[in-house]
């Protein structure tokens, strides 16, 4: 497969869905801890919380999506990143609205505004991870750092 093709398509599927999947798991673990610790009224868990929820879905994006870019995942799983944050966040308040968790419901929070905000941010941050990923990978190949030829196809 040409360098075009593995940066643009992608070549390893599996790491692919492994960077895709386990970003989406590390942003519901830190949303659902977020409002565990809102409802169980733990100051000192809910300040972690409040600083790693905006790191994960502001500015985690770009850097995954440059790293899936180098690997050569594909367009597509780079991006995929970037809609990870509000997938997660609709998902969220959609189950706390059918359980009836305080605090988390449509009722309570404009959930289209924050859920198209979210993915508009994240989409723009890993377009512009995946453009520098694409970059690095391509200067890595002209400068002889890596070789194409020889990345495993996994």
């Amino acid at each position: 497969m040409t360098t075009t093709e593995a940066l643009l398509i992608g070549r390893r599927r599996r790491l692919a869905v492994t960077m895709v999947g386990g970003f989406a798991a590390v942003v519901a673990l830190a949303l659902a801890g977020t409002v565990v610790a809102d409802l169980a009224d733990l100051q000192t868990a809910a300040a972690l919380t409040d600083r790693l929820v905006p790191l994960l879905v502001f500015y985690a994006p770009a850097p995954i999506a440059a790293t899936g870019a180098y690997a050569r995942c594909g367009g597509p799983a780079c991006l995929a990143v970037g809609v990870v944050p509000a997938v997660v966040f609709a998902a969220l308040v959609l189950v706390g609205t059918v359980l009836g968790v305080p605090g988390v419901g449509a009722a309570d929070s404009p959930l289209g505004g924050v859920t198209v905000s979210f993915a508009l941010v994240g989409v723009s941050g890993a377009f512009v991870g995946y453009c520098a990923g694409v970059t690095a990978a391509m200067l890595a190949d002209l400068v002889g750092v890596r070789d194409d030829a020889t990345d495993d196809e996994s």
